[in-house]
């Protein structure tokens, strides 16, 4: 059984391998336009073909072992995945960084999550929160903490994918968190499609690595975002979530802070650019140099989550 799994990872490794190389050659037309408002830096990207995530969400899906938790994970996911096809290809189409409006998106993933939620309670799934000895039962609540987990988590996601490597690096410690989590909850299954899921993102991060080959795109960005918050939901580890999603989180905090600082100072910054790792940039920091920043970091994160357990 242990040999056959290993054959299905070797095996998606080199479909995933494969699918890139491909992707990159047939699809040139798929070039990201970047913000008119980003770092000037950021302008030599134009063109960098985008909406890589289809494969690091799709491909493992072949190798999965489907079950009633598995395929609601899944299921969101590609949810929140398709969504960000859509805004990928109006970014592509109108060739201006926009793409959906952000209160469309809101209200698309707010029927997202409430769909969830409905199922998710149907299942009779569980509705506490654990902190240390405390445990408190939200009932109905429940579905608010997973709409705001969705949403908040698919857009946190979405704004840390802002230079090569970042997002997919960080992704893949936090991964690694929930990957330690699966296994010492015994869920097997949920492990091998975390295990499944990484690899084919690990070799996403190879190409995506600066000089980046390829962009994952906001399908990439949301429904990795949507992946780990309903994973953690499934692994009964909220709370382990939003600490290890820290990093994530001041990203969004970061562009919170600029745009009220803003409002309120009549155009003053608080930061030189939003997201944070953008001020890192515009600071005159490398990517790779906040690449390794940010993965410090997370791993940080990932190692005082999991020591809280």
């Amino acid at each position: 059984m242990i040999g056959f799994q290993l054959i299905k990872y070797l095996l998606l490794s080199l479909l995933s391998v494969f699918c890139y190389c491909v992707y990159v050659k047939a699809f040139k037309r798929l070039s990201q336009t970047e913000r008119a408002l980003g770092p000037e830096s950021h302008k030599k990207k134009n063109g960098t073909i985008t909406m890589g995530g289809i494969i690091f969400l799709v491909l493992p899906l072949f190798f999965v072992s489907y079950t009633k938790e598995t395929i609601m994970i899944i299921v969101t996911t590609l949810s929140f995945g398709i969504l960000g096809v859509i805004d990928d290809l109006l970014i592509v189409i109108l060739k201006k960084n926009d793409g959906l409006k952000a209160s469309i998106k809101l209200f698309i993933e707010i029927i997202i999550a409430g769909v969830v939620f409905f199922f998710y309670l149907k299942e009779a799934n569980n509705t506490t929160l654990e902190f240390f000895n405390l445990t408190i039962d939200l009932k109905w609540v429940y579905g608010l903490l997973i709409l705001w987990l969705l949403i908040s988590s698919g857009n946190a996601w979405n704004l840390m994918d802002g230079i090569d490597g970042l997002c997919s690096g960080c992704s893949l410690i936090f991964g690694i968190g929930l990957m330690l989590i699966a296994y010492k909850e015994g869920h097997f299954d949920i492990l091998n499609l975390l295990i499944l899921f990484h690899i084919s993102l690990f070799v996403f991060w190879c190409f995506n690595l600066p000089k980046a080959f390829l962009f994952m795109g906001d399908v990439g960005s949301l429904g990795l975002g949507a992946f780990y918050a309903i994973t953690s939901i499934y692994l009964n580890s909220v709370l382990i979530f939003i600490l290890m999603a820290g990093l994530f989180i001041f990203e969004t905090v970061s562009v919170i802070l600029q745009v009220s600082y803003f409002k309120k100072t009549n155009g003053k910054r608080l930061f030189k650019m939003a997201p944070f790792h953008h001020h890192l940039e515009a600071l005159g920091f490398k990517e790779l140099q906040i690449d390794l920043i940010f993965y410090g970091v997370q791993i940080a994160l990932v190692i005082i989550a999991l020591w809280l357990i």
